[in-house]
C-alpha cells in the first residue's frame, strides 16, 4: 500500500509541478511558423503526373499537399472533395476554388436511368469529378461526376502544368490554375537529411508537423490536439509446439486490440503524445496446462513530452514513456520509460543519448534494469543510415546480476532501387553473476529486387551468428541480445516479418542462422515472401532461447543441428489508405539436437489485421 501511495505522489508531482514548469519555459515566441505548414525543397524533375492528398485552406484559397505520389503517365484532372459552390446561371460548380462547367455531355455515374443536372447537386456534397481543360482558355469542364459512396478525404490527380521549386518557401505546383502548396510532409524525391525539418520528421513522426490541421493521420481538434488510433486483430493456430505427440501443446486463439492516441501541439517548442492500449486474448481451444488468463490487458503504452530546440536549435528532449525502436528492431522495439536527448543540428549526423529506467515498466524484467544508451547515426537518406552505439546496463536484481555492456556498429539502407543490404556487428562485455562477459554477434545480408521486371521478384540471402560459451571458466562467451529486441524488418515485401523465422523466432544467442528467401509483388501494395532458415548452435547446449513451448522440447546438448524453418508470408498494405493485412504460415522441423521422441514438425498459421482509425 505504501508503494502505491508513493507512486501516486510521484505522478501528482509530475502533473502539478514538472509539466507546468516545462510549459512556462517553452511558451516563448517561436522562430518557426507556428500553426502553419513548414516547407522544404523538392526535386520534381521529369514527373508528368501526380496523385496528391491534402487539405483545402479556405482562407488562403489553396490546396495544401500532405502526400504526393508519381503517376506512370499523363492524365486528365480528377478532383475529390466537398462541393464548395453552385452557380445555376453560369452552370458551373466550384471545387478547390476552380469553376467547373456542367453541360449536356457531363455524365452523372450514379444516376441510373434518372437524368440528373446541376440542380440535383448540393453544396457540401462529396463527389469525384473527372475533368477536361481547354488548353487555350484554361476553362474546366466536368466529364464525369460520381457522388455515391465517396471516401471523404481530399485528393487531386492530374498532369502538372507548372512547378515552382526554388528552395524559397512556399514551393508550389499547379494543375491548370489549381494552386497546390507543398509542406514538409510531402514525400516525393526530396533530399533527406538536407534540413532539420526532414530529420525531425524521421525522429518525431507526427509531432514534427507544424499543426494538427495539416495531418491526414488523425482527427484534428482545433490547433492544439490531434486524435488518432488503430484497431488490431490477430488469429493464431499453433500445432505441435512441443515437437512431440506425448504432450498437449496445440492452441488456437484470437487477440483483439484497440489503441487510442492523443497528440498535443502547444507551441513550436512543446509537444506531447499519449497512447492507451486495450487488449484481450481469447483461447478458442488450448491443450496447454497453464490456464489462460481472462483478464483484459489495459496499459498506457506511451506518455511523454517533447521539447524541441531546448536553448539550441536542433537540440530536443523527449521525457516519459516512449517507443525505442530502429529499422530492424535488432536492439530496440519496446515501450520504455526514460529521458532521451537528441542533437541533429549537424545533420545528417544525429546524436542520441538516453537514460532508461522506471518502476512502472510494462514488463517485470525491465523494472530492475537501468540502461544508458548513446548512439551516433549518419543518416545518408530516408532509408540509409550508418550508426555506432553503446548500451550499458545495471541490474539491481540480486539473483540475475547481469550487467552487460554492448558496443556495436550497424548499417541498413539501399543502393539505387535494387539492393537493400544490412550489417550488424556487436561485442558484449561486462559481468554476469561474477563471470566476465566476452561475446560477439554479427548479422549481414542483402535483398536484391528486380523492380524493372514483372511482379518485381526479389531474392534475399543473410547469415547471422551469436557466440556461445565454449568453456566453463570464469569468462562467459555466450552472446545475448538486449532484451528489448523484436528481430522484425522488411525484405522485399510490403509488410514486416520475423527475419529469424516466424515460428522458432529465436534470440541470436549461441546460434548461427542461414537465411534464403524469394519474393514477388504482383501489385504495388501486395507481396508474397517465402523464407527458409537453417539453425545451428555455435556450441552444443541443452538450452535454446526461442518461441517453442517449455521443456521437454529442448536440445540434448550433443549435436549443434537445431533444425530448419520455412515461412510463407502474404501481405496487403495501405488498403483504402488505412488497413494492413498479413497472413503467415510457418513450419519448424527439429534437427538432431533434439531427443528421438521430439521430432514432430511444428506449425503456426496466423492472420494479423491492422486498421488505422
Amino acid at each position: 500500500m505504501s508503494s502505491i501511495k508513493s507512486r501516486n505522489k510521484t505522478v501528482l508531482f509530475l502533473l502539478n509541478v514538472v509539466l507546468p514548469s516545462i510549459l512556462l519555459i517553452f511558451d516563448a515566441p517561436s522562430s518557426r511558423a507556428g500553426g502553419k505548414p513548414e516547407y522544404m525543397k523538392l526535386d520534381y524533375q521529369k514527373i508528368p503526373a501526380v496523385e496528391i492528398k491534402g487539405v483545402w485552406d479556405d482562407k488562403a484559397n489553396v490546396f495544401v499537399a500532405t502526400d504526393i505520389e508519381e503517376l506512370p503517365q499523363p492524365r486528365r484532372p480528377k478532383l475529390r472533395g466537398a462541393l464548395q459552390a453552385i452557380d445555376l446561371e453560369k452552370e458551373t460548380i466550384t471545387l478547390y476554388g476552380i469553376p467547373i462547367e456542367i453541360d449536356q455531355n457531363t455524365q452523372f455515374l450514379d444516376a441510373g436511368e434518372k437524368k440528373l443536372s446541376i440542380r440535383d447537386l448540393k453544396v457540401g456534397q462529396w463527389m469525384e469529378i473527372t475533368c477536361n481543360v481547354e488548353e487555350d482558355s484554361g476553362e474546366w469542364e466536368a466529364r464525369k461526376i460520381k457522388f455515391k459512396d465517396i471516401k471523404q478525404d481530399n485528393k487531386i490527380k492530374g498532369t502538372l502544368t507548372r512547378i515552382s521549386v526554388d528552395g524559397v518557401p512556399p514551393d508550389t505546383l499547379e494543375i491548370y490554375g489549381l494552386l497546390i502548396i507543398l509542406n514538409k510532409e510531402t514525400d516525393v524525391n526530396y533530399p533527406s537529411g538536407s534540413s532539420l525539418d526532414n530529420t525531425e520528421e524521421g525522429l518525431f513522426d507526427i509531432l514534427s508537423q507544424g499543426s494538427p490541421m495539416y495531418s491526414d493521420e488523425g482527427i484534428p481538434a482545433g490547433d492544439i490536439f490531434l486524435f488518432g488510433g488503430e484497431f488490431r486483430q490477430s488469429v493464431g493456430i499453433e500445432r505441435d509446439y512441443d515437437l512431440s505427440s506425448l504432450n498437449l501443446s496445440d492452441q488456437d486463439d484470437v487477440q483483439p486490440e484497440v489503441r487510442l492516441e492523443l497528440a498535443g501541439y502547444f507551441n513550436d517548442h512543446l509537444r506531447s503524445f499519449a497512447q492507451f492500449r486495450l487488449r484481450d486474448r481469447v483461447y478458442m481451444d488450448s491443450e496447454r496446462l497453464d490456464p489462460p488468463s481472462k483478464k483484459i490487458d489495459s496499459k498506457i503504452t506511451q506518455l511523454f513530452v517533447l521539447a524541441r530546440d531546448v536553448g539550441l536549435e536542433g537540440l530536443s528532449l523527449q521525457l516519459g514513456r516512449q517507443v525505442f525502436e530502429e529499422p530492424r528492431e535488432w536492439l530496440f522495439d519496446e515501450y520504455l520509460d526514460g529521458a532521451r536527448l537528441y542533437y541533429y543540428a549537424m545533420t545528417p549526423l544525429i546524436l542520441d543519448i538516453a537514460y532508461i529506467h522506471s518502476d512502472f515498466q510494462l514488463k517485470k524484467k525491465y523494472r530492475t534494469w537501468t540502461d544508458m544508451f548513446a548512439e551516433a547515426r549518419w543518416q545518408l537518406d530516408k532509408r540509409t543510415a550508418i550508426r555506432g552505439y553503446l548500451l550499458s546496463r545495471k541490474d539491481s536484481d540480486a539473483l540475475r546480476r547481469r550487467e552487460p555492456v554492448y558496443l556495436g556498429v550497424g548499417y541498413n539502407g539501399r543502393f539505387g532501387h535494387y539492393l537493400r543490404p544490412w550489417v550488424e556487428l556487436a561485442i558484449m562485455r561486462g559481468h554476469d553473476k561474477g563471470r566476465k562477459l566476452d561475446a560477439s554477434a554479427f548479422d549481414m545480408g542483402t535483398t536484391v529486387i528486380a523492380g524493372n521486371l514483372k511482379f518485381s521478384p526479389s531474392i534475399t540471402a543473410g547469415y547471422a551468428g551469436g557466440s556461445g560459451d565454449k568453456s566453463g571458466d570464469n569468462v562467459d562467451n555466450e552472446f545475448r541480445q538486449t532484451g528489448y529486441e523484436d528481430n522484425v524488418g522488411y525484405f522485399g515485401g510490403v509488410t514486416t516479418l520475423h527475419y529469424y523465422g516466424d515460428l522458432l523466432d529465436p534470440e541470436l544467442s549461441n546460434l548461427k542462422i542461414l537465411t534464403l528467401g524469394m519474393g514477388l509483388r504482383p501489385i504495388r501494395n501486395m507481396s508474397l515472401d517465402i523464407i527458409y532458415h537453417t539453425y545451428r548452435q555455435d556450441v552444443p547446449d541443452n538450452n535454446i532461447r526461442g518461441n517453442l513451448a517449455d521443456p521437454p522440447a529442448t536440445p540434448l546438448g550433443i549435436s549443434p543441428d537445431i533444425g530448419w524453418g520455412l515461412d510463407f508470408t502474404f501481405g496487403l498494405a495501405n488498403l483504402w489508405n488505412r488497413a494492413y493485412l498479413v497472413w503467415t504460415y510457418a513450419i519448424f522441423n527439429p534437427g538432431d539436437a533434439f531427443p528421438p521422441f521430439f521430432t514432430r514438425t511444428a506449425t503456426s498459421n496466423s492472420i494479423n489485421l491492422k486498421i488505422d482509425l
